[in-house]
């Protein structure tokens, strides 16, 4: 074979391969293009997002804003915005508040860390605005389950009541001789001190089968020599008994001020203020009955939600019944949805009885 035969050989074949290297650059264009759009059109749908997102972020500046950069993990707020609406909110047990409506925000310890809803002792709860109802029931549960539930306790058996009139009736037993148990009967009525401090004032006392008001006073003795609670959060003075709302409630510790109080047949109806009161964000889902967060980062069991926008329902679309130390098991029994924009809705299953508490520690106790 001659040499210019050779070299057109050569340039035939690479005219070829030129041909076909064209020809399949011409076939892929149609899906590159194609693939090129879907980006194009899935970053669009990703700044709409963001551009929502940004609008609801942007509600919670005003009590909640951002004080440190923003990060993948950390929205950079200092709380998680908290609204609770037409719900029957438990601490634990029956330990609970029938809550109207509530604004509030809970406060992580550490700065930067989520709020770990199941360590309750993590984090502050900071109510802003509102009103909530303490049922005779729960301010009953609140010293049996804790602040009277610890060994050589004095009072056992309390049942708490209230009156339209105003009143407070608390009966029980109290034994001031070990063993030796007797029935006691006070009524009186309550007042508000320094937005957080309940001082019950009884007029009524009696101890067994005597009226005790008249005797103490006649023998100049006051109530509190008679009987002792040792609880943080719960004593005598004198002959009134002193309940410190900030103090007297399992944890999240309180920070709480009551603008004014008003007693009937409901329970202990309660106007909290502070010097915020943000409105209601928009609902994830329209209820009459819902948690919101909204806001900061929470954690839920091994999950971590920043920039959180989450609402908790009933699954039975009634009025939400719920308690923080055992909502794993009515999520677990629950419903999760989620909207494009990473919201979340939990239709929690039903409540079911729990009491994982631990009673208050006296105040002298070396443990405390």
């Amino acid at each position: 074979m001659t040499k210019k035969k050779k070299i057109g050989i050569v340039i035939a074949v690479g005219v070829v391969v030129l041909a076909g290297a064209v020809i399949a650059m011409k076939a892929a264009q149609p899906e590159a293009a194609e693939s090129a759009t879907l980006v194009s059109n899935k970053h669009a749908q990703l700044a709409s997002i963001e551009r929502y997102n940004e609008g609801q972020n942007s509600f919670s500046e005003s009590f909640n804003p951002i004080i440190r950069d923003r990060t993948l993990r950390d929205s950079g707020r200092k709380s998680v915005g908290l609204f609770i609406n037409n719900v029957y909110f438990r601490v634990v047990g029956e330990i609970a508040f029938d809550t109207k409506r509530l604004s509030a925000v809970l406060i992580p310890r550490e700065d930067g860390a989520p709020i770990v809803l199941d360590d309750p002792t993590s984090f502050i709860f900071h109510p802003l605005h509102g009103q909530v109802t303490l049922p005779p029931k729960a301010l009953s549960a609140l010293f049996n389950q804790y602040l009277a539930d610890y060994p050589d306790s004095q009072l056992r058996k309390i049942k708490a009541s209230t009156r339209d009139d105003g009143r407070l009736v608390v009966e029980g037993e109290a034994a001031k001789i070990p063993n030796v148990w007797l029935p006691f009967h006070m009524s009186g009525k309550v007042e508000l001190k320094q937005g957080h401090l309940f001082v019950y004032e009884p007029d009524e006392i009696k101890i067994g089968p005597m009226q005790a008001k008249g005797l103490l006073e006649a023998i100049n003795l006051q109530l509190s020599k008679l009987l002792q609670i040792e609880s943080q959060g719960a004593g005598f003075s004198g002959n009134n008994v002193v309940l410190d709302l900030n103090h007297a409630l399992p944890p999240p510790e309180q920070s709480v001020h009551v603008q004014n109080m008003r007693i009937d047949s409901s329970g202990v109806n309660l106007d909290i203020t502070s010097d915020q009161d943000p409105e209601f964000p928009d609902p994830v889902v329209d209820s009459d009955s819902y948690v919101m967060l909204q806001g900061g980062d929470v954690r839920i069991q091994r999950a971590v939600i920043t920039d959180a926008r989450l609402q908790l329902m009933a699954r039975d679309g009634g009025k939400l019944d719920t308690s923080l130390y055992n909502y794993r098991e009515q999520l677990v029994n629950g419903v999760l949805d989620a909207t494009p924009s990473g919201e979340i809705a939990i239709y929690l299953g039903a409540y079911q009885p729990a009491d994982y508490l631990q009673p208050a520690l006296p105040e002298d106790s070396d443990a405390s």
